[in-house]
């Protein structure tokens, strides 16, 4: 069935087809990964059939990966928790049987909401509230209930400290955006950097598998920078593998050649749309004008400095060196290409292992590629065309070093001024001039002061960013003392309560509401997380299946599957599933295929009813108005109480009219309309700047230092330079000879975190795949140390802490590379098809100040280990 029949399509709603039999398909929305694409799934007498990809959706175009196929396996598996249940045993730990017994939904509401009710009546902040990155259809009440307690900690699993805080940082700051791309539709070069955007999941999966395989059709020449020759590799026209976490090091010699050697930049570019061209002092810090308080720039007409916006940026220079109110003064751009300059293509590839000629060909390359001061007409408008774009995510910045290998690379679409430009590098949709009937969800960066973009959409950096006063540090995760941190390992790492003691931590956490994380597996080592797990006093979850971390709570909730769940906002805000360049807007719902198994329940209307019970429903709802934007009538009123199906209508008919809502979006399933190219490439019709020189980083550093130096706590300076450098990670710095590889993990195109290895259509794909379950070594290295593929082999870090697994040799990885797919290696009794396969990578990372971003908080992923093989009869559990 190509499209869905009209009649069958409105018959969801009462789940009948005009016969009067249960058969029908039902439009929804896929959370198997972060995707969230459009579904049709097929139900007969109240039994799920098929799942398949809705044609006409843009979130997804149509197709499914593996994983949205065999959501089905998910759904029907018999281990999944149906009842809800008490903790018997006070005992807690990693090999601690919690002895759970059944219990009714109403002993688990009032226990729960009680504990609620004295946590928020002795300090709100006492509470921490947990989400799955992959549960989106939680998403909506997950941060009313949140802003509603009261409490600041939150957070969101292993997302941000594994794939997020740098990338999405960087993305933030200089796209306004959660994310970037290439602009398929356009771009002749493409390169990655630990990226695989277009060839393997995550962001707009599918959407983006078909826009990348037209690009290469077509010719788009691809090149990936990786350690590893993964699933964007396999595809791309070069792979070039680096040394793992030296990606700034390569980029930043690739921006010297440019800049300095070939002296291919765009100028008007980066006079008008960065602060390349405004002034700087010996103190690191713009040059401003005494009246207005703007930063100045030099007028090379005029002969003269005059504010930012005082001139055409084509009379700003760009170099020289300037007295201006006394003071010897260069603009920012000059500042960064004498910087540059120190990164030799030499230096590039002592740091990275690529050769030093094969750097300054990829930097002419690209920056020829890239057609610096061409135009295109799209849809009747010109527009700058600059097809080409250079890309990161998860692998680039998974270590100490996360903000500058994020911000080294895309600078290189700064220098060529392809950032939001035909062609170029796209962020995730960040302008949207709204819903033509209503005008709603219209949101477009714009400048703060000192010209500098403000993020319109999800994400709101400003400048400088806000830090709390001496002695005021008061999120456990101490992310407003680094205020450029997204999620925190401080919620479990070793060294908490050390740092919660030496910041005067006004109050400790006792109480936590997991929304289907698996906390112990997927941060860090599981010892760590175990014992900071074992601190709070009461944990309830919201489980699908009881995995490892459930076994540190104390009441267990049988959540919901997507394919039982509601959500107005499946794809919101166009950064999970929705992809950039041309085409049309979409927004698409999740809405229930089946109903809940025997206890189940929605965790939407639960939390409502949490809320409601202890006494801060008033408080959610307003949350609820300010965070989905309601208006007018739409708004709750904060006496009343309402499901969610009710607050899912409000939302979008506030939206998109009085005539869709929620019935009209059950039947429809999605809603489309074209896009514009002032909406996607609106950074040539927006008058803001991005900055390639992060001039607040200098007064931040001294804010924090006010704060840190008094407690003995040292932040590095060198995290906090205005200007990208290459910082090693702990790893590059082991003296130990014997730990000669760099282990590093990536995300297997078969599998989502930890969560899909107990789906058994997946586990049966990666049981035949040889990477899935097993461990990748370079083949030549492996035959030097007397290795062959088969071989089980013990993985130790060199403080001590070791994983086992199965060997797999390999010419598609870098010789000094050990790499390890997915986060498997589960052991608990509630995963029994997922339990004992696989690696359990994790377990190499320490969670601790040392290994973690001294600016963004993201943790180093990467360890230095040696490679023991395990003989026959030697292996441990």
């Amino acid at each position: 069935m190509n499209v869905i029949d009209a009649k069958r399509a409105g018959s969801a709603a009462d789940g009948r087809s005009s016969d009067g039999a249960d058969d029908v398909w039902v439009r929804s929305a896929c959370s198997l990964c972060y995707a969230t694409c459009s579904i049709r799934a097929h139900r007969v007498d109240g039994v799920i059939t098929k799942i398949e990809g809705d044609p006409d959706s843009v979130v997804g175009l149509g197709r499914l990966c593996g994983k949205g196929i065999a959501g089905i396996m998910t759904h029907y598996d018999p281990h999944r928790v149906t009842k809800p249940m008490r903790r018997t045993n006070p005992q807690k730990g990693l090999d601690v049987d919690p002895e759970w017994e059944e219990i009714s939904w109403e002993e688990a509401l009032t226990e729960v909401a009680a504990r609620l009710k004295a946590v928020r009546d002795d300090d709100p902040r006492k509470l921490f509230v947990q989400r799955t990155t992959t549960g989106i259809s939680a998403h909506c009440p997950f941060g009313p209930f949140t802003a509603g307690f009261g409490t600041p900690n939150s957070g969101a699993g292993g997302g941000g400290l594994h794939c997020g805080n740098g990338a999405h940082l960087i993305s933030g700051i200089m796209h306004a955006s959660w994310s970037i791309l290439p602009d398929f539709q356009y771009c002749n070069y493409a390169m990655y950097f630990g990226a695989s955007k277009g060839h393997s999941a995550g962001h707009v999966s599918n959407s983006n598998m078909k826009m990348a395989a037209d690009a290469r059709a077509r010719g788009m020449k691809m090149v990936v920078i990786d350690p590893f020759c993964n699933f964007a590799a396999a595809k791309a026209t070069e792979w070039v593998p680096l040394r793992v976490g030296t990606d700034a090091a390569l980029a930043l010699a690739m921006a010297n050649v440019m800049v300095n050697d070939l002296g291919l930049f765009d100028a008007s570019y980066v006079k008008a749309k960065t602060n390349g061209a405004y002034l700087i002092g010996p103190d690191k810090r713009y040059l401003r004008d005494g009246e207005t308080d703007k930063p100045l720039v030099w007028d090379e007409s005029a002969g003269k400095a005059v504010p930012f916006d005082g001139t055409e940026a084509d009379n700003m220079a760009l170099g020289g060196t300037y007295q201006v109110m006394g003071v010897a003064c260069q603009p920012a751009f000059a500042l960064l290409a004498a910087h540059l300059g120190t990164y030799t293509p030499e230096l590039g590839e002592e740091i990275s292992t690529i050769p030093a000629a094969d750097i300054r060909r990829l930097a002419e390359e690209f920056a020829t590629e890239a057609r610096i001061g061409s135009t295109i007409m799209i849809d009747g408008v010109e527009v700058p065309y600059r097809p080409a774009a250079a890309i990161a995510f998860r692998g680039n910045q998974g270590h100490v070093n996360s903000t500058y290998n994020m911000l080294a690379v895309d600078l290189l679409n700064q220098l060529v001024g392809g950032a939001d430009m035909v062609g170029g590098c796209l962020g995730f949709n960040p302008a949207c001039h709204g819903y033509p009937e209503t005008g709603r969800l219209r949101y477009v960066p714009n400048p703060d002061p000192d010209g500098i973009m403000i993020t319109g959409t999800w994400m709101s950096p400003h400048f400088p960013f806000p830090i709390d006063e001496p002695n005021e540090v008061t999120r456990t995760g101490l992310q407003n003392l680094f205020p450029m941190g997204m999620g925190s390992m401080f919620y479990n790492s070793a060294d908490q309560e050390e740092l919660w003691s030496k910041f005067d931590l006004p109050y400790r956490p006792e109480m936590m509401v997991n929304v289907g994380t698996n906390l112990v597996m997927s941060i860090g080592n599981k010892e760590t997380v175990a014992e900071a797990l074992k601190k709070y006093k009461f944990i309830v979850s919201f489980d699908l299946f009881v995995n490892e971390s459930t076994q540190f709570s104390d009441i267990v909730l049988p959540d919901c599957d997507y394919l039982q769940s509601l959500g107005a906002r499946a794809a919101y805000p166009f950064i999970f599933g929705l992809p950039g360049g041309m085409g049309d807007w979409c927004w698409s719902i999740r809405q229930p295929v089946a109903e809940p198994v025997d206890e189940q329940r929605r965790v939407a209307d639960v939390l409502i009813e949490l809320a409601d019970r202890a006494g801060f429903l008033a408080d959610m709802n307003a949350a609820f108005n300010g965070s989905l934007g309601l208006q007018d009538d739409h708004r709750l009123d904060p006496k009343q109480r309402y499901s969610y199906a009710e607050i899912t209508d409000r939302d979008l008919k506030d939206k998109f009219g009085p005539d869709k809502g929620l019935d009209w979006f059950s039947e429809e399933g999605c809603l489309r309309w074209p896009k514009k190219p002032e909406e996607v490439y609106w950074r040539h019709f927006v008058d803001v700047r991005v900055p390639i020189y992060w001039e607040w980083m200098t007064p931040t550093y001294e804010k924090l230092c006010k704060i840190a130096d008094p407690k003995g706590f040292k932040i590095p300076a060198e995290h906090y330079s205005p200007l990208p450098d290459w910082l090693p990670c702990p790893s590059h710095i082991c003296d130990k000879p014997e730990f000669d590889l760099w282990s590093f993990y990536y995300r297997d195109i078969l599998h989502t975190n930890s969560f899909t290895m107990e789906n058994a259509w997946l586990d049966e794909a990666a049981e035949m795949d040889p990477f899935s379950y097993n461990v990748a070594l370079n083949a030549r290295v492996g035959r030097a140390k007397g290795l062959k593929t088969g071989d089980r082999v013990r993985i130790e870090n060199e403080y001590g802490r070791s994983v086992e697994g199965k060997l797999r040799l390999t010419e598609a990885i870098h010789p000094e590379g050990l790499g390890i797919a997915a986060l498997a290696g589960h052991w608990a009794e509630g995963l029994p098809r997922a339990k004992g396969k696989g690696v359990f990578y994790n377990q190499l990372i320490e969670l601790e100040w040392g290994h973690c971003s001294p600016s963004n908080l993201s943790l180093d992923l990467c360890a230095k280990v040696k490679l023991t093989k395990i003989d026959e009869g030697e292996r441990t559990r």
